[in-house]
C-alpha cells in the first residue's frame, strides 16, 4: 500500500504547516482523517475564543485598517478583496489579508503599510511572550508574501503585556500589547522553508499515514488533536506513565523495546526512587502505603478544614488592578470535620459581575477561623492566599496567618508515601480518588474539573447569559467544588484507616 500515490494533495495553510512541524502524522491525519481528532472540549474552545478576542482587539492599534470579511471557505474571493485593498496606497493596514503561493493559503493578522511600498507583518498571539514555536508561524507567512511580491520590511509578533495593570474603562492598547520585532529570526529560518515543505508533502502523497511512534511530539509544543487516536492501542501501564520520566529515560526504554511498565527490569538504569516504587507496585499489583503516612494523619488539629478554591484567569483583565491572565478566585468549598466525627459543609460562590476577591476573602476568613488544620490538595490554595494578601493589604495579616502551621498538602503526603497501580502515574485527585475510594468520583457531574469550572464561571458572569443557563451553571459549580472537598475528606479517612 505504501507505494500507491495520490493524484493530488490538499493545499497547506499556516496551521497545517505548524502541524507538520510537530509531526508528519498529525499533518496527514489533519488533511485526510479529521474525523479521528479528539473532540474540542470547553477549555480548548475557550482558548480559541480568547485568541480571537485578543486578535480583534489588537486591530485597534492600527486605526484606519480594513478587515477582509470572506471566510476560509471562500479563500479565492478573499485574495481578490485583498488585492483590491492593497492597491489603495492610502490604506494604512489590512486585517486578515489573504494570499496563495506555492500551494499554501494564509491569512495575516495585520499587514500594515510601511514606507517605499513595503509592509510590516504582525502576527498576534494571546500569550504574554514570544514563544519559540511562534517564529515558524510567521516564517511561513513571510515565505508566501515574498512569493506574492509583497515586500516585508519587518516581521513582528504581538502579544499581551503581562506587566499591564488595568485601571478601568477602555483598555490602553499601547500598554496592553507588546509588538516584538522577530525579523532576524524569520530571515534566518527562511532558507529551511523549502526543505521543510518538501518533507511535509512527501508523506501526503501516500494513501496511508506515515508510521510514526508516539513520543514527546504528541504533546510538544501543544497536545495533538489526534492524541487519543494515536494512543488508543498503548498498554494499560505504558512507560510514559512513569512520573517525571525524562526524554533520556524514555529513549532508553524505547531502545530496549520496552513500552510497558510491567516489562521494565528491576535493575533498569536511570529510574528514580519514585519510578522504582511505581514499577514495583505495577509489576506486583500491590499498593504501597507508608506507616509514616498514617502516623502523620493522626496529628491533624481539629476542627480539620478540607479546602478547595476555584479560579479563572481571563486573558483580558476585568477588574481594576489586575493584569492579563491574573488568577481570580471566585469560589471555595470547606468540609469541616470535628473531633466528634461530625462533618459540616460551608461554601461560597460569587454570582455578581464585580470583583469577587473581597467577598471571597471575607467569607473565607470567617469559615476558617483561627484554629484547626487546613487540608488542601496541592500548593494551589496557599499560592492564591499569598496573592490575595499582596493584592489586599488590609486582609494580609489574617490571610498570611492561615499559612502559619495550618496548611497541610495532602498531595505531597500521597506522592511521597502512597502508590496504587490505578493511579497510572498521576497523583491528581481525579486519578487517586477512583483508585483509593472507588465509590466516589466525578462522572455524575456536569462540571468535572477545574478547567471546566473556569469556563463555566466566565459564561455565568456574562450579561448575555440567560437566567436558566446561569442557574444550571451555578448548580454545577457548587456541586463540583463540594465534590472536591468531599473527595479530600474521603481520602483522608481512607489513608488514616477510618
Amino acid at each position: 500500500m505504501r507505494d500507491v500515490k495520490r493524484n493530488q494533495i490538499p493545499p497547506l495553510s499556516k496551521s497545517r504547516f505548524m502541524a507538520g512541524l510537530q509531526c508528519h502524522k498529525r499533518l496527514y491525519l489533519e488533511c485526510f482523517n479529521r474525523n479521528l481528532a479528539d473532540p474540542v472540549d470547553d477549555r480548548q474552545q475557550a482558548i480559541f475564543d480568547a485568541g480571537t478576542e485578543v486578535g480583534e482587539l489588537a486591530r485597534g492599534l492600527y486605526p484606519g485598517g480594513v478587515l477582509i470579511t470572506e471566510d476560509h471557505l471562500h479563500h479565492g474571493d478573499a485574495v481578490t478583496s485583498t488585492n483590491v485593498l492593497l492597491a489603495d496606497t492610502a490604506l494604512p493596514a489590512v486585517f486578515e489579508a489573504a494570499f496563495h503561493y506555492d500551494d499554501i493559503r494564509i491569512r495575516t493578522d495585520v499587514l500594515a503599510r510601511a514606507d517605499d511600498g513595503c509592509f510590516e507583518l504582525i502576527e498576534f498571539k494571546s500569550s504574554t511572550q514570544v514563544k519559540e514555536e511562534n517564529i515558524p508561524d510567521v516564517c511561513v507567512q513571510a515565505h508566501v508574501l515574498d512569493g506574492c511580491g509583497i515586500r516585508v520590511r519587518r516581521a513582528c509578533i504581538g502579544h499581551l503585556n503581562k506587566e499591564y495593570v488595568y485601571q478601568g474603562g477602555a483598555y490602553d492598547l499601547c500598554q496592553l500589547f507588546r509588538v516584538e520585532d522577530v525579523t532576524d529570526q524569520v530571515r534566518r529560518m527562511q532558507p529551511q522553508i523549502r526543505t521543510l515543505l518538501d518533507e511535509m508533502r512527501r508523506p501526503l502523497e501516500n494513501t496511508e499515514p506515515p508510521d510514526i511512534k508516539t513520543g514527546s511530539q504528541c504533546s510538544t509544543p501543544y497536545v495533538c488533536q489526534f492524541y487519543g487516536h494515536c494512543h488508543a492501542d498503548q498498554p494499560e501501564h505504558s512507560v510514559d506513565q512513569l512520573p517525571n520520566a525524562s526524554q533520556k529515560l524514555l529513549r532508553s526504554l524505547a531502545h530496549a523495546g520496552i513500552d510497558d511498565i510491567r516489562h521494565i527490569p528491576a535493575d533498569f538504569k536511570g529510574l528514580t526512587a519514585l519510578q522504582k516504587r511505581v514499577c514495583d507496585c505495577v509489576v506486583n499489583d500491590r499498593v504501597y502505603l507508608s506507616n509514616e503516612l498514617k502516623q502523620h494523619l493522626q496529628w491533624f488539629k481539629y476542627p480539620v478544614h478540607f479546602l478547595d478554591f476555584e479560579t479563572f484567569n481571563p486573558a483580558l483583565p476585568l477588574y481594576v488592578g489586575t493584569r492579563p491572565y491574573h488568577v481570580i478566585p471566585f469560589q471555595w468549598s470547606d468540609h469541616i470535620l470535628e473531633r466528634s466525627g461530625e462533618l459540616r459543609h460551608a461554601q461560597f460562590l460569587h454570582e455578581h459581575l464585580d470583583d469577587p476577591r473581597p467577598f471571597f476573602i471575607d467569607s473565607l476568613l470567617r469559615t476558617l477561623g483561627l484554629t484547626g488544620s487546613i487540608v488542601v490538595y496541592s500548593s494551589f490554595e496557599a499560592a492564591r492566599i499569598r496573592e490575595l494578601a499582596a493584592a489586599f493589604p488590609r486582609f494580609s495579616g489574617p490571610l498570611l496567618g492561615l499559612l502559619k502551621n495550618r496548611i497541610v498538602d495532602l498531595l505531597q503526603l500521597v506522592k511521597t508515601r502512597c502508590y496504587h497501580p490505578g493511579f497510572h502515574g498521576s497523583f491528581s485527585i481525579k486519578s487517586v480518588l477512583p483508585a483509593l475510594v472507588p465509590d466516589l468520583g466525578y462522572d455524575d457531574l456536569e462540571i468535572s474539573d477545574g478547567s471546566m469550572a473556569s469556563v463555566a464561571y466566565a459564561e455565568m458572569r456574562r450579561p448575555e447569559t440567560k437566567p436558566e443557563r446561569r442557574r444550571l451553571l451555578r448548580e454545577g459549580l457548587l456541586r463540583y467544588c463540594e465534590r472536591d472537598t468531599e473527595a479530600e475528606v474521603r481520602l483522608f479517612q481512607t489513608l488514616r484507616g477510618g
